[in-house]
């Protein structure tokens, strides 16, 4: 199996490892953090069934003051928009 898919590419590696050897190449070190799944689980679309557990879950969370009063105003807009939907659903026709 070939090292390198072309002679421009075989060069191209050559003169990196020149310049580099040389100390003229430039170095960037870069750091990240990378978040793995288990550290934060993406939530799974609810279904049908799930939502009356939710909306009580949340409903209870409100009560005991578990959400960050930074978080109420968009909690507010989420049930305007979901109730709006829902009265669209139910009306009748």
């Amino acid at each position: 199996m070939p090292k390198w898919c072309s002679a421009t590419c075989r060069h191209r590696a050559w003169e990196q490892a020149r310049a580099a050897a040389s100390g003229r190449a430039a170095v960037q070190v870069v750091e990240r953090i990378v978040v793995t799944p288990a550290a934060h689980p993406v939530p799974k679309t609810p279904r049908h069934d799930d939502w009356p557990g939710l909306l009580h879950e949340l409903s209870r969370q409100l009560d005991r003051g578990s959400l960050y009063g930074r978080d109420l105003r968009g909690v507010a807009a989420a049930l305007d928009e979901a109730l709006a939907a829902f009265r669209r659903r139910i009306r009748p026709r």
